[in-house]
């Protein structure tokens, strides 16, 4: 059985205040028999990072280890992360300024984001084979406005594409911290690295990652 883990990075607001040119979400696949490597790994990786003055009161989101430790901090976790054998990456990523569609731009929050993260998990059910699997997403992102509705929508897309093939799908949907879930710290760092990417042009964390990344999804991004 497969455990999935959700994040994003930038935004997918169309508001002319947005700083953010692309909207990115990654789905972090690992064999449950893996879990606790993964844990391990980033347990020992952290521990080291406190030895270098980290502050071990403040989570160690990939944003702040590159902004506070620099490039060979990331590096490292990395490294250490794509050395997980079952360990898979998937992305979606959207270049919202070429999205023209005037009922889309001006639909409801979250409707982008969970219509890409719809289509994304759709492929990797029923495309990728990970039929039987349990997805993971952080809960402090994803319900904190009234009209994302985001597990309801997830619950339906899966349940009606299913109808569609008449075939059968069981992934379960779970909110999660990512202060003591290891599998949410690693797609936040796996998500940064591919953001950057696209975002500012800097492929070097991308580069060290490629050989896990699975299933590639590009929206009007050259």
């Amino acid at each position: 059985m497969r455990r999935l883990f959700l994040d994003e990075s930038g935004e997918t607001s169309f508001s002319l205040q947005s700083i953010h040119k692309h909207f990115l979400v990654t789905v972090v696949s690992i064999d449950v028999s893996e879990l606790n490597r993964v844990k391990n790994r980033l347990k020992r990786q952290f521990a080291k990072f406190i030895k270098q003055g980290w502050d071990r009161g403040h989570e160690p989101k990939a944003s702040a280890v590159y902004h506070r430790l620099g490039a060979k901090a990331m590096h490292e976790v990395l490294c250490t992360l794509v050395g997980v054998e079952t360990l898979e990456v998937s992305y979606i990523v959207v270049n919202k300024t070429r999205i023209t569609n005037r009922s889309f731009r001006s639909a409801p929050y979250g409707t982008a984001y969970n219509y890409f993260t719809g289509v994304l998990l759709t492929e990797l059910v029923f495309e990728d084979g990970y039929r039987t699997a349990h997805l993971i997403y952080d809960r402090k992102n994803k319900e904190t406005h009234e009209n994302k509705h985001f597990r309801e929508y997830l619950q339906a897309k899966i349940a009606g594409t299913a109808l569609e093939r008449d075939v059968d799908a069981d992934l379960t949907i779970e909110a999660g911290d990512s202060h003591n879930c290891y599998g949410l710290l690693a797609v936040d760092y796996f998500s940064w690295a591919i953001y950057r990417r696209f975002e500012h042009g800097d492929s070097r964390f991308f580069d060290l990652i490629e050989g896990k990344l699975k299933r590639r999804r590009q929206w009007y991004v050259d």
